[in-house]
């Protein structure tokens, strides 16, 4: 049967489900389904087995695998090998069975037990033929060897457990103890298992398995803790970041919800989702975000008001006609899995979870919050530049929340500019460069950015007053991250305040080095001379702070200012040049001048040996002032 999703066009919704989600055989008396959180496998168990086991992935795009086992038991847990070629099966508490699985048929099983008076809680693929027990005593860490259908021993750690969370990201387990109070984060590399320090909590608080989370935000593995407090609407999430081995996990965040009742969390583009049963709604925080602090730790609300998922419709055929059924969101039969899966067993449904970031930027008031969560945001260049093109284009200019945009967005651009000259700059051998997804920020907005997608886009007259503005806050920003202002910027800048005949604006931003001394903006104020004569005055200054005074001779003499260009004039500069302006002005005085200055210089001697047109200069000066 085909189904399909129906969209839904309210736009106040920060949150929706995949578009088509995968489908699987519910839960019934004859079908049990599990989830492999570090394949994102669904197992739809039949009968044990007997019946058939129908596997499907998260991505629609993998192919679902179809097999037969035998029906030795009732399956506590069934879980591939990260490569598909080996089935685990867990149906008691102190062994685990394996089968080789070949062209979607099992192999003859073969067993591993764990050590003597040890339950397993629950086992995990750590590595490709890498498999760990995760007992009461500890953990035991197996090399699944298939080819002789057996397992090898290598590391046991011991430590007393009740429950664990797996984290396969990360290949992070979580051990907890003492009712939930003591909580022991464990790295199993390929081959060994590391230890954490333990996770400090406060004393004689326990926590329960559902209110832990292991997940990574902003590529740090992290632990999030819920609390439910003693009164109302004040629980919270506790985040504990795992820097690295050896390194005690710290706590460094309190997301306050708000908020009383049953909650579950997804990480999805490093914002974490609150889900609220009661209210039908989920809360998101951005841990980047600055937030109160103590000087530790980091107290966040929520980025915007709670809302709920988009609503979904699946739409079935029916025997006469389609049927629809309206999902139940925030059901008590859903499941949540990091990052952003959620899993509805009894309706067979697996979804994908993904930000409306239009939609959540449009809900969030402070503009500059805005911009950060934009930025951090994996899709957000298109979003942000949108938003910053709408903004500009309101009656009344918030140029206060813009400096701040533009400060967000500059400090990015400019960490990755020190980024790139750090990988681009030669290191000792000892020091290892950062790979360049390390490197680049999730959105970039340099100044080609800004120029096309929102100056541009402004009306070229009825905006002059906007544009203005916005350059000189965009320019200044540029000018206190040290990020050099490209010439296109600076040149629609200087011609918008001359087209509204604002030269005191413009010398004032010359002065203050907002637009940046050059060649070519020499040139631009030169050829608004005519309109405004003050700027080729303003253009001559430039010039001599740039010490071009090749540019300045020229524009001396084109300007008649003949004796002036004289005196900065060097030995290449062309006499012949210097006396044929002088001879234009009829200016007996100044051809004189010109031409002794040249003359008496032993550096032009030869030219005026050779040069036909200088000798005539000669014998013009000769007779102009009858001498022989």
């Amino acid at each position: 049967m085909e189904e399909k999703l129906e969209e839904n066009s309210d736009d106040t919704h920060h949150l929706q489900l995949s578009v088509t989600p995968i489908r699987f055989e519910a839960v019934n008396q004859l079908t049990n389904v599990f989830f492999d959180d570090s394949n994102k496998d669904v197992f739809a168990v039949r009968s044990g087995g007997i019946m058939g086991v129908v596997v499907k992935n998260a991505n629609e795009d993998i192919s679902p695998l179809n097999f037969i086992m035998e029906d030795h038991g009732t399956v506590l847990s069934i879980k591939f090998s990260l490569d598909h070629k080996i089935l685990a099966v867990q149906r008691s508490n102190n062994s685990v069975e394996f089968m080789n699985f070949i062209d979607n048929t099992l192999e003859t099983e073969y067993s591993q037990c764990c050590k003597k008076n040890s339950n397993i809680l629950g086992f995990v693929w750590s590595h490709l033929n890498e498999v760990a027990f995760i007992t009461d005593h500890g953990i035991e860490l197996y090399m699944v060897i298939p080819e002789k259908r057996t397992l090898k021993h290598l590391k046991t750690t011991s430590s007393t457990v009740q429950w664990f969370v797996w984290c396969s990201a990360n290949k992070i387990a979580l051990l907890a103890s003492a009712h939930g109070s003591q909580l022991l984060p464990v790295y199993i590399k390929q081959g060994t298992i590391n230890k954490f320090s333990k996770l400090e909590t406060e004393p004689g608080r326990m926590a329960l398995e559902r209110d832990v989370t292991l997940a990574t935000l902003y590529g740090v593995p992290a632990v999030l803790i819920l609390r439910h407090q003693s009164g109302p609407g004040t629980a919270e999430v506790h985040i504990h970041t795992l820097s690295g081995l050896g390194q005690a996990p710290v706590k460094s965040h309190v997301l306050r919800l708000g908020l009383s009742g049953r909650f579950a969390i997804n990480v999805v583009d490093d914002v974490v989702l609150v889900h609220h049963q009661a209210s039908r709604s989920s809360l998101i925080f951005d841990t980047a975000l600055t937030g109160e602090s103590d000087g530790t730790v980091r107290y966040h609300t929520p980025i915007a008001p709670a809302k709920s998922f988009r609503p979904v419709k699946l739409v079935l055929p029916g025997l006469t006609e389609q049927q629809t059924h309206i999902c139940e969101l925030y059901s008590p039969n859903w499941v949540v899995f990091q990052p952003n899966i959620v899993i509805d067993a009894k309706l067979g449904c697996l979804w994908h979870i993904s930000l409306c970031l239009t939609e959540l930027c449009n809900q969030i008031c402070d503009f500059g919050v805005c911009t950060q969560v934009a930025l951090n945001r994996t899709n957000g260049k298109n979003v942000l530049l949108d938003l910053l093109l709408k903004t500009s284009k309101q009656e009344k200019l918030p140029l206060d929340k813009f400096q701040v945009s533009f400060n967000h967005i500059n400090n990015v651009y400019r960490s990755w500019m020190e980024s790139e000259l750090q990988s681009n700059t030669a290191s000792p051998p000892n020091i290892p460069i950062p790979p360049k997804s390390q490197i680049t920020p999730r959105v970039l907005i340099d100044q080609n950015d800004i120029y096309n997608e929102m100056l541009q886009k402004l009306d070229p007259e009825k905006d002059l007053r906007k544009t203005e503005w916005l350059l000189t806050s965009y320019l200044t920003s540029l000018s206190e991250y040290n990020i050099p202002v490209q010439h296109i910027l600076s040149e629609l800048l200087v011609t918008t305040l001359a087209r509204q005949k604002k030269i005191t604006a413009l010398q004032q931003l010359l002065q203050y080095g907002v637009i940046s001394d050059s060649k070519q903006m020499a040139c631009l104020l030169l050829s608004l001379g005519n309109m405004h004569p003050a700027a080729t005055q303003m253009a001559l200054d430039m010039l001599t702070r740039i010490n071009a005074l090749e540019e300045i001779q020229e524009i001396l003499l084109s300007e008649g200012q003949v004796l002036a260009a004289l005196k900065i004039a060097d030995c290449n500069a062309n006499p012949r040049k210097f006396l044929s302006i002088a001879e234009k002005y009829s200016d007996k005085t100044l051809f004189h001048s010109v031409l002794i200055h040249f003359k008496n210089n032993p550096q032009f001697a030869s030219a005026f040996q050779k040069d036909e047109r200088l000798v005539n200069f000669v014998q013009q000066y000769n007779t102009l002032f009858d001498e022989k």
